[in-house]
């Protein structure tokens, strides 16, 4: 391994550099790392990461030999400097180590140590920086952010390198043979074991901080390390005015930082950081990221106007505050710096409005307002009522025989029934059906066309089965004046049109989930007249019991409770939702193979809405709609589309996984609303979840 070493403290010297050969020896003598070391050729303590613009730099050099194996008074002597490499010491290297000395900051020293000196002469880039180890620790921010040492690690980091920055916190300077040489060997242990198992191959660390206390309890064996954060603490200047002017007049200000002040701030702060594993006499070891950090980000356009209120941005949201999405949707919306606001007098101020609320809540008279925008298309019941959505899938295939919509979507036939008794005329009508179902080798779903959460969902093999279903509707009707029942019925004189397709029995069944069949909740967002983004984060929504196939069962009347998947059906049952993409027992080629087969088919779809009922399905320029769209992955993988529903119960979710409906409407307002409100184009991140199918 090619490390470079470097310090802010300057070449050896017993008052300002006094730690380093120790370290410089401990990596000679007991590793086997290629050392390279490059320093400023002056002390550069307090410099953070600086360069000094426009300066020419120079290189000098020195050259040391192993000199801690046993205490004596020459531990920081050395040969030079010389102003370029000399031969008889640079050609010696199993006896003398070289330092190129750089009349620059430490942060240089990094550049200059990686790019132009020992990775050309030794032909191998350099794999580590290591800086310091720096005289007095570099613990809490005061510290830290100064520091030339920490700045030279950053340095290195901005190059595309790993780095350490080291630092020795001593309590007196007496500088004591034995705790030097041990905190040297724990340094290098300690590098050692960072790089390997953390550094190396860490995405997310940059670079650790090291802070070893010099104590005479120092020891390998029982010294504990702990990881920690940064203390954060304050200063009051560190400057102060002298009493006189100079020669020339001016005002003068002495450095006079009050090293005790925070001394005694860290003794009063009991929290876990940095600066408390030092006073309790251990190790901290802080991982960090080379960059500043950033709070709450705020995003798009900053526009300066005379007037204050002109052009401002408002969200309108007329749901209630205790509503599940009303915090992930005024979220977004803050950041962006929006007016938020449930006062609907604001559609009429002139300014960008973007309305969040019910259908019923809608302005309808505002919607050709070039400033009012809003959550839903007026028209879709091409898509959200089932036998409106059978319809045009039918006359879509009809025209296009091989679009992916024709396996898909099973083929539907569409019974009106206002009574039970009425069923056997309808079946008249449907005669095709009749015929299907008393051919009788095929298992049945009847669907009503304008219910939701699964109500009224049954499944039969035989016209005396579906017979019956009407039947108990209309007993439940009966019983319940008008109110529907508690066990997943309907109200059937306010419902005639239901939808009856053959059903899918061979679902793909999970054995880490029981053999629950499941199905796909995907949220799918339509942008104007007409984008369609799929949100990748999909939902899995299990049925409260395992499955059995209809056949299977023995029932007369085939009970339901396998077969549905609606999550609002487990009330008070704690349902399964678990992410697509964590799904067990399932690999990532069959997830991938899945996810396309939706972005195909939710593409096809919104194609086959536009061109086939543009009465019920009419995209508008100033609206967005999030839809959810479920799905059925069958056991050869294969998907069926089952419903598509506006203003989706997002609360079938849960708490537990609210962060993904957090980031769909992050990404829906930063993404998709914003540029729409703005008239802008607009970003997207490239790792973006929102993928554009249409």
């Amino acid at each position: 391994m090619h490390v470079l070493l470097t310090n802010d403290d300057g070449p050896l010297d017993d008052n300002s550099c006094p730690y380093m050969k120790y370290l410089v020896d401990e990596i000679i003598t007991n590793t086997d790392w290629d050392l390279s070391i490059v320093v400023p050729d002056q002390q550069r303590s307090w410099i953070g990461k600086a360069h000094f613009a426009g300066k020419t730099l120079t290189a000098s050099y020195i050259y040391t030999k192993v000199s801690t194996l046993e205490p004596n008074d020459k531990i920081n002597s050395y040969e030079g400097p010389f102003t370029r490499p000399e031969p008889k010491f640079h050609n010696n290297s199993d006896v003398y180590q070289e330092w190129c000395l750089i009349n620059s900051t430490p942060a240089a020293c990094a550049d200059i140590g990686i790019h132009h000196l020992y990775a050309h002469s030794k032909q191998k880039p350099v794999d580590l920086v290591i800086s310091g180890p720096n005289f007095g620790k570099n613990s809490s921010n005061l510290y830290i952010l100064a520091s030339g040492t920490v700045g030279a690690a950053m340095e290195a980091v901005t190059h595309g390198v790993k780095a350490i920055a080291l630092s020795y916190a001593f309590n007196n300077l007496d500088h004591d043979y034995n705790i030097l040489k041990e905190a040297a060997k724990i340094s290098v242990k300690l590098i050692t074991k960072l790089y390997r198992d953390q550094l190396k191959d860490s995405q997310d660390i940059d670079l650790f901080s090291i802070n070893v206390p010099l104590v005479d309890s120092l020891c390998l064996e029982t010294t504990e390390i702990h990881y920690a954060p940064i203390l954060e603490n304050y200063w009051k200047s560190i400057y102060t005015p002298l009493p006189e002017p100079n020669e020339k007049g001016q005002l003068q200000f002495s450095w006079t930082p009050d090293f005790k002040k925070v001394y005694k701030d860290g003794l009063k702060d009991d929290s876990h950081t940095d600066s408390r594993v030092l006073l309790d006499e251990g190790i901290s070891v802080t991982p960090l990221k080379a960059a500043f950090r950033f709070i709450e980000p705020l995003i798009g356009e900053i526009k300066l106007n005379d007037e204050n209120d002109k052009g401002k941005k408002t969200f309108l949201i007329t749901i209630p505050e205790d509503a599940y999405i009303y915090e992930p949707l005024v979220e977004p919306f803050k950041k962006l710096g929006y007016e938020i606001t449930s006062d609907t007098s604001v559609i009429e101020s002139g300014n960008p409005v973007f309305h969040y609320g019910e259908y019923e809540d809608i302005d309808i008279d505002s919607i050709g307002e070039k400033n009012y925008f809003i959550p839903s298309y007026i028209y879709r019941k091409a898509l959200i009522r089932k036998h409106y959505l059978a319809n045009t899938v039918h006359h879509y295939v009809t025209k296009n025989p091989t679009s992916i919509l024709k396996n898909a979507v099973p083929e539907s036939y569409q019974l009106e029934v206002d009574y039970a008794e009425f069923l056997d005329d309808a079946l008249d009508d449907a005669y095709e059906l009749r015929q299907e179902v008393d051919e009788g080798d095929k298992t049945w779903i009847l669907k009503p066309s304008m219910s939701d959460k699964g109500q009224g969902i049954r499944i039969f093999k035989t016209i005396d089965q579906l017979q019956d279903i009407f039947n108990s509707f209309e007993e439940g009707d009966e019983d319940d004046d008008g109110e529907e029942d508690d066990s997943n019925g309907i109200i059937l004189s306010q419902l005639r049109h239901f939808i009856v397709q053959e059903y899918k029995s061979d679902p793909l069944l999970l054995s880490a989930y029981d053999n629950k069949k499941f199905h796909l909740r995907t949220y799918v967002v339509c942008l104007g007249d007409l984008k369609v983004f799929v949100y990748k984060n999909i939902l899995t929504l299990f049925a409260g019991e395992s499955y059995t196939k209809p056949e299977e069962d023995g029932e007369e009347s085939i009970k339901m409770n396998g077969h549905l998947t609606n999550t609002c059906l487990q009330e008070g049952e704690n349902p399964l939702v678990v992410p697509f993409w964590k799904l067990k027992d399932v690999s990532s080629e069959a997830k991938d193979k899945v996810f396309q087969q939706i972005c195909d088919i939710t593409k096809e779809l919104f194609i086959a809405a536009t061109s086939v009922d543009k009465m019920n399905f009419q995209p508008i320029e100033n609206a967005i709609e999030i839809f959810g769209i479920d799905f059925l992955v069958n056991e050869d993988l294969s998907v069926n589309l089952l419903e598509v529903n506006s203003y989706p119960d997002f609360k079938q979710t849960g708490d537990d996984l609210k962060e993904i409906i957090y980031e769909l409407f992050e990404r829906t307002v930063t993404e998709i609303i914003d540029p729409m409100v703005s008239q802008s184009k607009g970003t997207k991140d490239e790792d973006s979840n929102l993928i554009e199918v249409l």
